[in-house]
């Protein structure tokens, strides 16, 4: 924030003063959330820890999605702004295998790359 620039961090569950102290320094947050009952309520007392430190939180939710519960009900029970899906990146659980987002027309590359393209065009209206 104070000197620009893109940063992306991976941050535990927990919120630490470490992590507030992070958290502080965010303009946008994304909470990815499994498109899971259970995860849900996890991500809900996540969303409400950070949302006390950051003002914009946003959720990103990851399928494959169970009966009556997609992207947009995912947001709906968290109350936060649906950033989109975040894509399976095919034999990511295999050892060996390149990271998430490697790929350059992956399917996480694709979501990145559409996210930033609309970020970039919000932060110009603002």
């Amino acid at each position: 924030r104070r000197r620009g620039g893109t940063v992306v961090v991976d941050l535990p569950r927990r919120i630490d003063d470490g992590v507030a102290e992070v958290l502080t320094q965010l303009d946008v947050g994304v909470l990815v959330v499994p498109a899971e009952l259970r995860a849900v309520a996890a991500a809900g007392r996540v969303a409400s820890a950070v949302g006390m430190v950051l003002r914009d939180l946003r959720v990103a939710v990851r399928g494959p999605y169970p009966p009556g519960l997609d992207d947009r009900e995912v947001a709906r029970l968290l109350g936060l702004p649906l950033v989109g899906e975040v894509p399976d990146e095919p034999g990511l659980s295999r050892q060996g295998t390149a990271p998430p987002g490697a790929a350059p027309r992956g399917p996480l590359a694709r979501f990145c790359k559409g996210f930033w393209e609309r970020a970039l065009v919000e932060a110009g209206a603002a």
